[in-house]
């Protein structure tokens, strides 16, 4: 059986709305979905309909992103409780933060020679990032791909680009288990210290690790595992799914998970 329990709609920087996500993952044999939008629940509800049409389960998530130091690091929330305040009010303000951050990338764009417009977020719609200003400069005729944006303009340092006021690893965690929910690590391959996995593991209290990315070569994943046996932690996967043309995977399906890789936090609730 396979299951993806990482992936992004509309209301965050996804191209499919819920339902086309809940649509294509039954097409191809998908039977468990997380939806894990960035800073948002909003898309859940939506997708839980749809799929309850086609025989899919959803796991209601959300992506926080945090901060330390000057490390990026990514944490997937699972089976929270989305009438949790607490955590629905951070998320609104890190929505917030994003709107004057989009606005100082396009005063920056500007400055360059850009010009622009990039539809601002709103408290129960999407949460707006540097893909949405890229997808813009490439539809206005500026770049070929999304990848020709990031490199030119909105990498990290880059001359577009823009902190993004995040969380700690700690604060974030804290807030999901608040929620009832189970906080884990995303996309470990993604940290460019290849040390700090696991010195996060020690210091923050985190119930899962996601081994199964397509970030992670073979080798990193049995590192991971490794990880996840040593500190008791659950392990999950998922194809971090945004629908973007050229960035991989084009298709849900493409990058498989099997249920029985990530069964714990299948059985979880």
């Amino acid at each position: 059986m396979l299951v993806d329990l990482h992936t992004h709609s509309t209301f965050s920087d996804g191209r499919y709305t819920p339902t086309e996500l809940v649509e294509e993952a039954a097409q191809v044999g998908i039977k468990v979905l997380a939806v894990t939008d960035h800073d948002s629940w909003n898309g859940v509800a939506e997708a839980q309909a749809a799929a309850a049409q086609r025989g899919l389960r959803i796991i209601p998530g959300v992506e926080l992103g945090t901060q330390q130091r000057d490390e990026s690091i990514h944490i997937l929330a699972y089976y929270i409780d989305m009438t949790n305040e607490p955590l629905y009010q951070k998320m609104n303000e890190l929505r917030h933060a994003r709107e004057l951050r989009l606005q100082r990338m396009l005063d920056k764009l500007h400055k360059l020679g850009y010009e622009l417009q990039v539809e601002a977020c709103d408290q129960k719609n999407r949460a707006v990032g540097r893909p949405h200003v890229a997808k813009a400069l490439v539809r206005k005729g500026y770049f070929k791909t999304v990848q020709e944006v990031f490199d030119a303009l909105l990498h990290n340092g880059g001359p577009a680009y823009v902190p993004q006021p995040k969380l700690a690893p700690e604060e974030a965690v804290e807030l999901i288990h608040q929620a009832g929910g189970i906080a884990i690590l995303a996309h470990p391959s993604e940290l460019t210290d290849g040390s700090l996995p696991e010195r996060l593991l020690q210091q923050v209290p985190f119930d899962g690790i996601e081994v199964y990315h397509p970030s992670a070569s073979a080798e990193e994943r049995e590192k991971w595992l490794a990880l996840a046996e040593k500190y008791q932690l659950l392990v999950s996967g998922g194809s971090d799914f945004h629908a973007i043309p050229d960035r991989f995977p084009l298709h849900l399906g493409i990058f498989k998970v099997e249920a029985a890789k990530v069964q714990a936090v299948l059985d979880y609730k």
